[in-house]
């Protein structure tokens, strides 16, 4: 798939449109992406660029407007939290936690969305190209933990000040993007 335009991202994210979502890209700047990703999650940094990003809490006063709340400042204890995925994975994780229970199994409409999610998730992950992107997520489905995010998530290391959330971190040589799902009850 060829590298999105603006208007194919928007498009793309409105796959979120039914979840309390956050999607954000920044800059690579270090060796060590670690830092990269606190430089977004703190807001220090904007997309390269300058397409829209999702942030569900847009207009709420209760959200700290210095940083990508509801995260907590991140460390470099975070990559000892998340696991490397394959770029197959990453799309599956994309579409899940698009939906409304963070599990496709759940989903009453999934068959009848699943191939415009999927094709949206493709879209989103085409901005960051192959050989060089890794993907890592703070989630997992059970046992032997396949790797197939259309089974159920069954847990996962919450990176957030909600008791649960899923994303992916997808870590290019030029960009980081953050694509993270809450519970937020």
């Amino acid at each position: 798939m060829t590298a999105p335009d603006a208007a194919a991202w928007a498009n793309a994210l409105t796959m979120y449109e039914r979840r309390y979502s956050i999607v954000a890209v920044g800059p690579r700047r270090h060796e060590d992406w670690v830092l990269d990703a606190a430089a977004l999650l703190r807001k220090e940094t904007k997309d390269p660029r300058s397409w829209k990003p999702r942030e569900f809490y847009e207009g709420d006063e209760a959200w700290s407007p210095e940083r990508l709340v509801p995260f907590p400042p991140a460390g470099l204890g975070w990559r000892s939290r998340l696991r490397e995925i394959a770029r197959f994975s990453a799309a599956q994780l994309l579409v899940a936690i698009s939906t409304n229970w963070l599990d496709v199994t759940k989903e009453p409409d999934f068959e009848d969305r699943r191939l415009d999610l999927e094709e949206k998730a493709r879209t989103l992950l085409a901005r960051f190209p192959p050989p060089t992107t890794q993907f890592f997520t703070n989630g997992w489905c059970g046992p032997g933990d396949p790797q197939d995010f259309y089974n159920p998530i069954t847990g996962c290391d919450p990176f957030s000040e909600h008791d649960w959330d899923v994303g992916l971190l997808a870590v290019s040589e030029s960009e980081l993007g953050i694509f993270w799902s809450f519970d937020a009850t």
